[in-house]
């Protein structure tokens, strides 16, 4: 009988049971991993959105205690806000540093690079060009470099008396601080960022001049050749960039763009004519008008001409066309419409003939209408002619006309108390003049009359170099005639009235009326001292636009 030998297939069972626990031992790990990396992923995600928000934080913060009305000191910090752009030397890059356990200085912020310090700000030079740091035209690269010294940077202490920069104010209390370490105040640039308010974008924007960024509760306005928004009736723009950064290195960066809605609408230029359409242009600027500016206010001792005349913020405009003619005239300032700039036909904002020069173009948001004066009707029994040299006190009075050769003097009061006269009308012939010694405001009724001033015979002589030392208000329809003389000073209120000035003299001071004609080759500049000062605007900061950047 034939007998078989079996092998020993022992331990066959053992070895799969191993491959089959080290397929699922793969398998656990691979899912742990998984759920590790898931985990992480969250993690990192909501350390972002903390930091995110954290920023958003610092915004919001420095945001809320810049209005005026807004808390007291040290926590109000709207009297130590930027008045200029940044440069090197003028402070006016404000840094506010948030106070957790280590307090932040500024060589956290400025020292080193993006790729040793978390904290450094490598976004400024995306914004300006600040003395040794050149503006970056790269978008989304981060800046290297900051400007050299500390003169072109400030932050905000206790000692300034209006923020408190010490460990006992934190912003989210004491025990749990937000994670922003710093937010920066400053003006805008027209052309900050790779978007300017003008609409252009990248390389276009950053060669563009830079001028102060104005709002004028409607959207941001480009303001190249003046620094004074109040000049446009708009506000100035504040670029607030804020830094967040967590313990274990998140950090992100949120900008934003803020501005107050203006409380006041001042008169946009030294010149305007409240008409509104476009042909006849409302303010007419015929010849070789050159405009420009100064500032009574600040000249110290007046002199003829001011001493801090300057062929700048010559603002001119309308609240319907301009036509500016001539070979040489130039406009050093900006011209202001209600109609948009650049369009062709009617409506058209300006108007040009020969080749003057134009500092720049803004469209209002809406129209500027001063309220017209009220005066009241004089009713005079017989029309006074005033022959040979005659001095007036104030008082009311008919119809007036100098003779020609003649000067009549208005005798003139204090600044507190200026000398009111009221006239029914006032001409002159010939070489005729009418003069003013001190604060003088000169009331017309224009009853019966088409040309209610004409001052077109020797011109007016404002002998204190003064503009609102003579001050004339009409709320009529009638004509008003004036030519410069060597002492032209004066302030024109008459919304509802056609001004012609003529000759080739200057004129000091401020003009509106509904239509305005300007003939020969004169000078005119605005006072800027004529501006009302701002009130105390107690609007809340808007936020005009807003972004995270990505670096």
């Amino acid at each position: 009988m034939r007998t078989s030998k079996c092998r020993n297939d022992g331990g066959i069972a053992l070895l799969l049971s191993v491959l089959a626990l080290l397929l699922l031992s793969a398998v656990a790990v691979g899912m742990i991993y998984m759920a590790s990396t898931e985990n992480s992923i969250a993690a990192n995600f909501k350390s972002e959105e903390t930091e995110y928000f954290a920023a958003r934080a610092g915004i919001e913060e420095i945001r809320d205690r810049m209005i005026p009305a807004n808390g007291v000191a040290p926590y109000n910090i709207n009297s130590l806000l930027p008045t200029q752009l940044p440069n090197a030397g003028g402070g006016n890059v404000i840094y506010i540093l948030q106070n957790p356990s280590s307090a932040m200085t500024m060589s956290n912020v400025t020292n080193g690079g993006p790729s040793t310090n978390q904290y450094f700000d490598d976004e400024l030079c995306h914004d300006y060009a600040i003395g040794s740091m050149s503006r970056s035209t790269t978008p989304n690269v981060r800046c290297t470099a900051l400007p050299s010294g500390t003169t072109w940077y400030k932050t905000i202490t206790t000692a300034q008396g209006a923020y408190s920069q010490a460990p006992t104010w934190t912003s989210g209390g004491t025990s749990n601080p937000l994670d922003w370490k710093w937010t920066r105040i400053t003006l805008k640039a027209s052309n900050s960022t790779p978007y300017c308010i003008d609409g252009n974008t990248g390389s276009t924007c950053y060669s563009e001049t830079a001028g102060i960024a104005c709002f004028d509760g409607t959207s941001e306005r480009q303001v190249v050749s003046t620094s004074n928004c109040a000049s446009i009736s708009s506000n100035p723009v504040y670029l607030l960039t804020s830094l967040a950064v967590s313990a274990t290195g998140t950090r992100r960066v949120v900008q934003a763009e803020i501005a107050q809605t203006p409380q006041n609408s001042n008169q946009p230029g030294g010149l305007f004519a409240t008409g509104t359409g476009c042909s006849p242009a409302p303010l007419d600027l015929k010849g070789n008008i050159n405009t420009g500016s100064f500032n009574s206010s600040t000249e110290g001792t007046p002199t003829n001409p001011p001493s801090n005349r300057t062929n700048t913020n010559g603002n001119v405009g309308a609240n319907g066309g301009i036509s500016v003619g001539g070979s040489s005239a130039s406009v050093n300032g900006i011209v202001a419409s209600t109609l948009p700039p650049g369009t062709t036909g009617c409506p058209l904002a300006i108007t040009k003939s020969g080749s003057p020069t134009i500092g720049g173009e803004i469209q209002m948001a809406s129209a500027y209408i001063p309220t017209a004066p009220t005066i009241p009707p004089h009713t005079p029994t017989s029309t006074k002619y005033k022959s040979g040299n005659t001095t007036l006190t104030a008082g009311t009075y008919g119809d007036i006309q100098i003779t020609a050769s003649a000067t009549l003097t208005l005798t003139g009061g204090t600044v507190t108390t200026p000398a009111i006269y009221n006239f029914n009308s006032i001409s002159e012939a010939g070489q005729g003049t009418l003069a003013v010694t001190g604060p003088v405001v000169v009331n017309i009724a224009g009853v019966g009359q088409t040309t209610v001033l004409d001052l077109s015979g020797g011109g007016f002589a404002n002998g204190t170099y003064v503009p609102s030392y003579l001050t004339i208000n009409y709320g009529g329809t009638g004509t008003i005639n004036l030519t410069g003389g060597t002492k032209a000073y004066f302030v024109l209120n008459a919304p509802l009235a056609a001004l012609n000035l003529s000759g080739n003299s200057n004129f000091y001071g401020s003009a509106v009326a509904k239509t305005i004609v300007v003939n020969g080759n004169p000078g005119f500049y605005w006072d800027q001292a004529t501006i009302p000062p701002p009130t105390t605007n107690t609007n809340p900061f808007n936020i005009v636009a807003m972004r995270e950047l990505s670096y």
